[in-house]
Order: structure tokens, then sequence, then C-alpha cells
């Protein structure tokens, strides 16, 4: 089912406004719905950030505007030390606290629902597993991992980095690269005005 950041009505108010002359009528329905369906999924690129009403709105018989988070999963990289002496392990590179951190490709992560991380022979699941602790911040902060949201809405997840390494401070992966699949859902409580008239205005 096509999805939409705005209604048929809105896409409708939006060219009356602008004394649009080629108003759409009822019959081209299904052109408005892609084009709304189109734009929606371009916004949602652009700002790297999905919008949902829980109750829906009214004047929405196609059921576009979405009610829920979505899903997505991403392979991701550990971030490294920039510099290094010759000869010396790679090792996470390290913020407050002993955390590694990586930003996730969307804004307004609610949860991390499965988190895949390199181990020596395998993957370990670190949300299903019971050897590791962790949730959102702030109080998951001192657990094995937290996701940590900030006022711009930017998600960033962070990692014990000690787990990544040995007793003896050697690397436990031979790389860091695509070293963590992280699956989380994301959403932003509430479509504003004004991105409901963008996708509007965009798709007439």
């Amino acid at each position: 089912m096509p999805v939409g950041y705005c209604t048929v009505t809105d896409v409708r108010h939006a060219l009356q406004e602008t004394d649009f002359s080629g108003a759409l009528g009822e019959g081209n329905n299904d052109v408005v719905v892609k084009a709304i369906a189109s734009q929606t999924e371009t916004l949602e690129k652009e700002f790297k950030r999905h919008w949902y009403e829980p109750d829906g709105v009214d004047d929405d018989p196609q059921g576009l505007i979405p009610t829920e988070p979505k899903t997505r999963d991403d392979e991701e990289d550990i971030p490294t030390g920039g510099a290094h002496l010759v000869g010396e392990p790679v090792t996470p590179k390290t913020y407050q606290q002993g955390y590694t951190k990586i930003r996730l490709a969307r804004r307004d992560a609610e949860s991390v629902t499965q988190l895949l991380v390199a181990t020596g022979d395998g993957y370990d699941d670190w949300v299903a597993s019971d050897e590791y602790d962790g949730g959102s911040f702030p109080d998951a902060l001192g657990d094995d991992y937290y996701l940590r949201v900030n006022n711009g809405g930017w998600s960033e997840l962070y990692l014990k980095a000690e787990h990544f390494l040995d007793e003896d401070g050697e690397p436990v992966v031979e790389s860091f690269a695509n070293a963590a699949y992280v699956f989380f859902e994301y959403g932003h409580e509430g479509i504003p005005d004004n991105v409901r008239r963008a996708v509007a205005m965009r798709a007439g």
C-alpha cells in the first residue's frame, strides 16, 4: 500500500491556493496517490526521517498517512582510531566512558530490535543474548550498549569498545568493517503541517 505524508485533499488544497487552473479531479486520484508516494519517499531520504500519525487523520480514504514506525536494517562499520603506530593493532575509536558509537542512517530511532556484532567465530545478537545488557539513554548508560537520540533527532548507537578486544588489548575480529548489523525501528510521532504542505506542493 502506498505511504504518504499528506492526503489527496491536501494536494487539492495546495493547488487551489496557488490558483492552478487544472486542479485535479476525482478521476485522477490514482495519479495523485502515486505522486504523493513518490514525493514522500524522496522527502524521507532527503531528511533521513519518517513521520507517522498513530491514530491516522481525517479525510484520508486512500489510507496514505502512515500510522506506525518503520523498520530498517543496516550493515555498519565499527569506527577505528584515525592514527596508530606501525605494528600496533587497530582498535575501536572510543568516546566517553569507553564507548564507540555508530550514527544510524535514520533519525528518531525508537528501539534496536536486533544487534548482530562480529566475534572471532561469527556474530552475537546483543539484544537476544543474556550476556549483554542495553536499551535507551539515559536508563541504559553504563550497559553494554545504548541508543541515544539527540535534540536534532539524530540517532547514535553506543557500544562498549572492550567487547571488541581480548584481555591483551588485541582485536577479536580481523576487521572492523561491516562488523555490526543493526535492526531498528524509527519514526517521529506526528506529521508537522509544513511537512504535509511540502509533500502536497511537490506532488501537485
